[in-house]
């Protein structure tokens, strides 16, 4: 299987799926088309990171700032089915080694936390709805204050997502986008018909950044899931029901 990685720590491991395995397609999500495959696929998965489905667990995102801590007991959630998912989370965190927590997406940002001191990780799902509602510095800041992660010792991963030259957005993003905690005049740009292009990947890092994580601890994945055609589904280039996952597990 395919796999673009994140190296982070060695006591960590952290990967997007690609979606297309030697000329097989991928898809990591139920969507009604082809869910035996799709459950084929995630076996095929979970074999080759060396673990099973119930060390794994999904939510059914909803473009939610809702997340929810989990633990080893919770694995095999949405894993068969979406019908016993966690429904209306878009972020999973734990502090139990050996469970692979989701994030399904296609040019929605998936964005991964590690916390060293405090040996916790996070998977974050963050489309455009979840990024002016800021998920990302919400489950951030809940870290910092109810689970005493020390800013300075978080890590994150704002993995492969559609770009801003390929993000265009009109007012009714960008009018919410002005209504963010912070000044975001930097994070777009008016094209001459009126349209904009919407930097999502810089904002979720304004977000970190204004919780005093270090800009060193941030990687910020090049690729684009529009320009990407033979790693990334994309909802935008071509109205793809498939999704790529990024996932993340302590050792």
């Amino acid at each position: 299987m395919k796999f673009i990685k994140w190296d982070c720590f060695h006591e960590i491991e952290a990967y997007t799926t690609c979606s297309y395995c030697n000329g097989e397609l991928m898809n990591m999500s139920f969507n009604g088309i082809d869910d035996q495959q799709v459950l084929k696929n995630r076996e095929k998965l979970a074999q080759t990171l060396h673990t099973d489905l119930n060390h794994m667990v999904a939510t059914h995102q909803r473009h939610t700032t809702n997340f929810l801590k989990v633990q080893l007991q919770d694995g095999g959630r949405g894993m068969w089915s979406q019908e016993d998912a966690f429904d209306n989370y878009d972020a999973l965190y734990t502090r139990d080694r050996h469970l692979w927590l989701w994030s399904f997406h296609a040019d929605c940002c998936p964005v991964l936390l590690y916390c060293r001191d405090q040996k916790i990780v996070a998977a974050i799902h963050s489309g455009w709805k979840g990024t002016v509602n800021e998920i990302v510095g919400k489950v951030t800041k809940h870290l910092i204050t109810h689970e005493n992660c020390n800013p300075q010792m978080i890590y994150a991963y704002i993995g492969p997502s559609i770009e801003q030259r390929n993000f265009e957005a009109k007012d009714d993003i960008i009018d919410l986008v002005k209504q963010m905690s912070f000044d975001t005049h930097d994070f777009y740009i008016q094209k001459e018909d009126g349209a904009y292009l919407l930097n999502s990947k810089g904002l979720i890092q304004q977000q970190l950044l204004n919780l005093q994580v270090p800009q060193k601890n941030i990687t910020i994945s090049p690729y684009c899931t529009i320009e990407n055609e033979d790693l990334f589904f994309s909802y935008r280039r071509n109205k793809s029901p498939h999704r790529n996952i990024t996932l993340i597990s302590m050792k």
